[in-house]
């Protein structure tokens, strides 16, 4: 699975859904660390908003409020999380990867991505790979992000197949 890394360009996303969103966030940042939530139009990309997520992000203690769920993140996950605290939802090794790329976005001001698992919802032979970008009102701190999620099966281990010996006789 893809660890949490930083984003330095469109190159570093592999899905085209992914790729578009960053490449919109971009456009949307101009010459600042960030956009803001209100630079966010759904009306611009209304092909990602199914799997699109805003959280507002809170700093003492950190956590993350999910304030927009998209339709098809809803679906995959089996809940609707608007309104949720990200701490409420998901623990374990996801809940550590996805804080990774958290802590990327927030505290460097800078894109991110990773891969998990949805075992946290009951799906472990499925997983996720999403895009974290900071938002920022103020352009003094990241208030919120914006994600986007691509969603696949793994592949089941393949075991090798027993064959009986045709008897002689």
């Amino acid at each position: 699975m893809l660890e949490a890394s930083r984003i330095s360009g469109p190159a570093d996303i592999q899905n085209r859904r992914l790729r578009r969103l960053y490449e919109y966030w971009v456009e949307k940042r101009g010459d600042r660390r960030a956009p803001a939530r209100a630079d966010i139009n759904p009306t611009e990309i209304p092909d990602l908003l199914g799997y699109v997520n805003i959280f507002d992000v809170q700093d003492e203690p950190r956590d993350f409020m999910v304030r927009l769920n998209g339709s098809e993140v809803t679906r995959m996950l089996g809940q609707e999380m608007t309104g949720k605290w990200w701490s409420d939802v998901i623990s374990g090794d996801d809940a550590e990867r996805c804080e990774q790329a958290f802590a990327i976005c927030v505290d460097e001001w800078t894109p991110a991505i990773v891969e998990t698992s949805l075992a946290f919802c009951g799906k472990p032979h499925a997983g996720q790979t999403f895009v974290a970008l900071p938002l920022s009102a103020d352009g003094r701190r990241v208030d919120a992000m914006i994600t986007a999620h691509s969603y696949h099966v793994f592949a089941a281990p393949v075991r090798p197949l027993a064959f009986r010996r045709a008897s002689q006789g």
